[in-house]
């Protein structure tokens, strides 16, 4: 098992290959030989930021690009798409579907015969995922799993804030988001409903021209040119909620 000293050790690596070298050893201490985090970013609705840190072997990672297999693996989906929290330990019912069973079957053979995948969602609306993985065989390795996933979740927490230092503050806007003040999120809410300004001016009950500098202001702040959007990139950051 690792201590809070030890996980705190990832965030005093300054590069992503002494971060590598460490969260390794962190991994191998909790029983696992192998792990890989991903992080989605929603740099836009329609091209997010993506990034992949990698202790899987080579080979496996390699088929599981060519096959296409990050659009059905059902830990993807838990933690990514659907933005669950539930950490998932693999079971053949979670891989249910006749590819997600063949993606599995493929990833024994490469040494990855059991896991648990962790989910993280973020202050910033990123979501990542950390799976960790053993070749031991899965009726022997349950046990185990389970007894380690606090502190793999704690690795999990411990690793993105790293990941978030050294990689994503550097690479991606949204984790510099805006301030917005409480009048410029309530006028982009109600023009994300699709409101017009004489329609916002009612509604919070100010004149038109007061909506339209609300809006302008939150346009200039998110870096954009047009009212659409700045309401588009408010949603992809969370600075508003439908």
């Amino acid at each position: 098992m690792t201590d809070l000293d030890t996980l705190e050790s990832t965030l005093n690596c300054s590069s992503i290959e002494e971060l590598h070298t460490a969260t390794r050893k962190l991994v191998n201490q909790l029983g696992y030989e192998h792990f890989i985090y991903g992080v989605q970013v929603n740099t836009s609705l329609t091209r997010p930021y993506q990034f992949v840190f990698s202790g899987y072997p080579n080979g496996w990672r390699d088929r599981y690009i060519e096959a296409g297999y990050q659009e059905i693996d059902p830990t993807v989906t838990h933690c990514i798409k659907q933005r669950r929290i539930l950490p998932v330990v693999w079971e053949e019912r979670i891989f249910a579907s006749p590819i997600a069973e063949r993606m599995l079957s493929e990833a024994r053979e490469c040494g990855l015969r059991s896991g648990v995948t962790l989910s993280i969602q973020g202050g910033h609306g990123e979501a990542a995922m950390l799976s960790l993985a053993t070749p031991t065989n899965p009726d022997d390795a349950r046990r185990d799993l389970v007894g380690t996933l606090g502190h793999a979740q704690l690795l999990a927490f411990y690793l993105h804030e790293a990941i978030q230092r050294i990689v994503l503050s550097k690479e991606t806007a949204p984790l510099r988001r805006p301030t917005l003040t409480e009048r410029e999120r309530e006028c982009l809410t109600w023009a994300a409903e699709g409101k017009t300004s004489w329609e916002i001016a009612n509604i919070i009950h100010v004149a038109d021209r007061t909506v339209v500098f609300h809006l302008q202001n939150a346009t200039r702040k998110m870096g954009v040119a047009t009212r659409q959007h700045a309401v588009a990139r408010a949603l992809t950051l969370g600075l508003v909620a439908p």
